[in-house]
């Protein structure tokens, strides 16, 4: 390499230091606090954690006040009715993980000792792939039986829907969400009990 293209390169790789360090000094610090996972933190107008769990809460206690419950355990002797989660779909503009809102659910139902949950569509195959493997490597007193599971009585489905109306000049607007779920009895295809919960919310830039 002649001594005027080694200058060069070392003209461009200074040049290239000295704009990485100038982006690095003109990056903003980011500081970071820890609050309770309880407190409502809207950092914008999107659906959050706060939303899930005031959709959850609000859905279990609704469901256990109906009758469906008991009116399952009239005709069955007693039995508690064993349920699994369904599709819930997120219908909105925003990204909502879905499991945000039926996980708590399901383990606040679970924990009020008056239903059973089935593992849904995306467990039971690796539970089943144990299961089968067992049959071959477990001792034979420690096997699980297979074509043995639950049966669920009934299935949770739902959606989540969503409006955002601006104002004209927009810079302002609100931010409604509507969580419709609903319990249907899988033989029957009987709908025995709908909850529904709303969030909405109002911003405006400054």
């Amino acid at each position: 390499m002649s001594t005027t293209s080694r200058v060069k390169v070392l003209s461009v790789l200074a040049a290239s230091v000295a704009a990485a360090l100038a982006l690095s000094a003109c990056a903003p610090v980011r500081e970071v606090s820890r609050v309770d996972p309880q407190q409502t933190v809207d950092v914008d107008y999107r659906f959050n954690d706060s939303d899930a769990r005031q959709v959850y809460q609000g859905m279990v206690q609704d469901a256990l006040s109906r009758p469906w419950i008991n009116n399952f355990k009239n005709e069955n002797g007693g039995k508690r009715p064993a349920v699994i989660v369904g599709p819930v779909f997120n219908a909105t503009q925003d990204y909502i993980d879905t499991k945000l809102i039926t996980t708590d659910i399901e383990r606040e139902l679970i924990n009020s000792g008056l239903v059973r949950f089935v593992a849904d569509k995306d467990q039971r195959l690796p539970v089943r792939d144990e299961r089968a493997q067992g049959q071959e490597w477990s001792r034979p007193e420690t096997r699980k039986r297979m074509q043995y599971e639950l049966g669920a009585d009934f299935m949770v489905i739902g959606r989540i829907m969503d409006d955002k109306p601006r104002t004209l000049d927009g810079k302002g607007g609100v931010s409604y969400f509507k969580v419709n779920l609903e319990i249907v009895d899988l033989e029957s295809n009987e709908k025995v009990w709908i909850g529904s919960q709303e969030i909405k919310k109002v911003w405006r830039d400054r």
